[in-house]
């Protein structure tokens, strides 16, 4: 009887909002000032963002075009104006000194630019002159004494309204499921099983150089930021026993440029933004299998590049209501080539080579009415046309055009209590890459490209409740439904030399998604300054399978993600320690003649140590993979077709990762 009074009380304690924690008002804006995170000593702006109650940090996405793809944490009231430098290592580059608040906009504010999302945070910096300089290194040690060491120096200075930083970044890139393991195959009409060993490899070293510049201009304030990247990897996989050997490798690498210029302020009673971006970009790869009497090499390299010329307009006709309204155009190509050799002969793949152009167009308009003072109300639409034409193994141009709408509805009753309402309306962006064959010899083989391919259109709905408790708690609740329409899986396409796997278009599908994100301070049992949180998405998709004719997931679909996080804060030791728990993933894909099972067996873990004897230096040190997970793919072979032909073998690579040690330390100059 006690445990049910007590979870009783704990529950109205929740549904009540019992504890006034933040500075806020029935608008749905709850602000955070610097010493809300105080105790945690934060070092850079994403450490503050990880810790903002009932917010999940979205990175953006790197579709064409500049609307709809920011992630959900504006600067000073704007987005970053950057594509190819993502905003996780934006928010890495500004200290937490420099942070003067942050401001989570639920549902949405009139005069704010939401960005597409229905929650974003903004990040106030302080004002006033500063310079500070950073360095940082760090290294992940792997059992096998192998590391991955990275370093990095970046400097921000503040003069008056003017900002300027720089960043110079030395990284390593790795695959965390390289290891030892077996690749077995199983004879399904004999039964003969062969196992042989597996080890697999993956890791790269690249740098990159930021550099931006915010300044008065023309009564406004223009920004200009320059990105330059170079990330190159090499993996392998290697298998040897009573199977035979086999070598398979892949070396790619990528180098991208980005320049963004970007200017705001007022013009009369309204506010002018605008923006203009230029990107280019070269990726190469290598792939290659060798056996005893087989040697396959799939070579590509893509050149691309993005222009893009933006302006946004809002007038506030009221305090209470926010129009909107702008345009876009950009111009994007891609240069494809690729080829394929099997035993040293030429193998025409379809589509191996191709040049993709987009001349798109788009316009805008929304407004965000705060009707009540409990209610706001935001609603829009976007129109776009666009001409893709495709030169190479086939030449055609096509049009295409979409109205895509959008509303949210946000009640706020309670200061710490909120119901968002969502419909939207999506259309996915054209892969370009998908035009051109590829490969992964290691585990789908060969694609084919597809120059038929549409985008992928998804109709949305959206409930959501938020209620927040006990200062630094919350949970968040979410039933999303997605209508799909033109979905984009892959489908057999036939060539002069065969029938491939493409990307292409399956028909129509359905995802039901049901999400709760718990923030549960732990002060109240007995854990001083302990915070757990737990996040929980189940997904169900439905979707007609293109061979067989039968209902199946979408591939690559996680139908269920859990992350546990807890963390304490011990002021007198000046520290901060954690474990992180993941659930892992689970993932199908299915083609012509396989299905492919891919998984990461749980658990995955992670204990970490953070000390700050200093506020100019921070010791982080983490122990990483403690579970040592296990990377299995499983892949089903038919003789033909799915639909008709049997079974015939399965190949089942198992890996068993590698525990490391991590440490970072960083020093602050101001």
């Amino acid at each position: 009887m006690r445990t049910k009074v007590s979870l009783a009380a704990f529950t109205a304690a929740i549904l009540m909002g019992c504890c006034a924690w933040a500075q806020t008002d029935q608008s749905g804006v709850l602000v955070y000032q610097a010493a809300f995170f105080a105790d945690a000593r934060p070092n850079t702006a994403m450490d503050m963002i990880g810790r903002l109650p009932a917010f999940s940090f979205d990175d953006g996405n790197s579709a064409r075009g500049f609307a709809g793809t920011a992630g959900n944490v504006l600067i000073d009231g704007a987005s970053p104006t950057s594509k190819t430098d993502d905003l996780q290592s934006i928010l890495d580059r500004i200290p937490a000194s420099d942070v003067e608040r942050i401001e989570v906009i639920r549902g949405g504010a009139p005069g704010i630019d939401m960005q597409g999302h229905t929650v974003i945070a903004n990040i106030i910096r302080k004002k006033g002159d500063t310079t500070q300089i950073v360095a940082m290194v760090e290294d992940h040690i792997f059992a096998d004494g192998h590391g991955v060491p990275s370093a990095s120096l970046q400097l921000t200075r503040h003069a008056g309204v003017s900002t300027y930083e720089a960043s110079l970044v030395r990284y390593g890139n790795f695959n965390d499921a390289a290891g030892n393991g077996s690749y077995t195959v199983t004879d399904v009409t004999t039964g003969a099983v062969t196992r042989d060993r597996a080890h697999t490899t993956g890791m790269g070293t690249g740098g990159a150089f930021n550099g931006a510049a915010t300044v008065p201009l023309f009564g406004g304030q223009f920004k200009a930021n320059l990105t330059l990247q170079d990330s190159p990897f090499h993996s392998s996989v290697a298998y040897s026993g009573p199977g035979g050997d086999q070598l398979i490798t892949d070396r790619s690498g990528n180098l991208n440029g980005e320049l963004g210029l970007h200017w705001s302020g007022n013009i009369l009673s309204s506010q002018l933004e605008t923006l203009v971006l230029q990107r280019l970009g070269r990726a190469t790869d290598v792939n290659a299998s060798t056996t005893a009497d087989t040697d396959q090499i799939f070579a590509s390299k893509n050149t691309t590049g993005e222009t893009i010329a933006r302006a946004t307009l809002r007038y506030p006709p009221t305090p209470g209501l926010t129009l909107e309204g702008g345009a876009e155009g950009a111009f994007n190509f891609l240069d494809g080539t690729s080829s394929f050799i099997y035993n040293g002969a030429a193998v025409p793949l379809p589509s191996a080579n191709a040049r993709v152009e987009e001349k798109r167009g788009e316009v805008f308009a929304q407004g965000t009415w705060k009707f009540a003072p409990d209610w706001i109300f935001e609603a829009g639409s976007r129109f776009e046309i666009s001409t893709i034409s495709e030169t190479g193994y086939t030449s055609q141009s096509r049009s295409l055009s979409y109205l895509k709408p959008r509303a949210v509805l946000t009640w706020t009753p309670t200061k710490n209590t909120q119901l968002r309402l969502r419909y939207e309306h999506t259309v996915g962006q054209l892969d370009f890459s998908n035009f051109v064959a590829s490969s992964n010899l290691a585990a789908s083989g060969v694609n084919a490209g597809n120059p038929d391919l549409k985008p992928q259109q998804i109709t949305e709905y959206e409930l959501s409740f938020e209620q927040h408790f006990w200062q630094k708690g919350a949970l968040v609740v979410t039933l999303l439904h997605q209508e799909g329409k033109d979905v984009v899986d892959q489908i057999p396409v036939t060539g002069s030399s065969g029938t491939f796997d493409a990307p292409g278009n399956i028909g129509g599908g359905r995802n039901n998604q049901f999400d709760v994100e718990l923030t549960l301070p732990l002060d109240k049992v007995g854990i001083s300054n302990g915070l757990l949180k737990i996040t929980n998405i189940w997904r169900f998709s439905a979707v007609r399978d293109p061979v067989t004719g039968q209902k199946r997931v979408v591939s690559g679909q996680r139908p269920q993600d859990v992350e546990l996080s807890f963390t304490q804060d011990i002021e007198s030791l000046k520290s901060t320690w954690g474990i992180f728990y993941y659930n892992c993933w689970d993932e199908r894909y299915f083609r012509l003649t396989e299905v492919r099972h891919s998984r990461v067996i749980p658990p995955f873990i992670r204990v970490y140590w953070e000390y700050k004897p200093t506020p100019s230096w921070s010791l982080h040190f983490e122990l990483y993979n403690l579970g040592q997970f296990v990377y299995n793919d499983t892949r089903s072979d038919y003789a033909g077709p799915r639909d008709t032909a049997q079974l015939v073998s399965i190949n089942e690579l198992s890996i068993k990762s590698q525990p490391e040690f991590y440490f970072q330390i960083r020093r602050t100059f101001d």
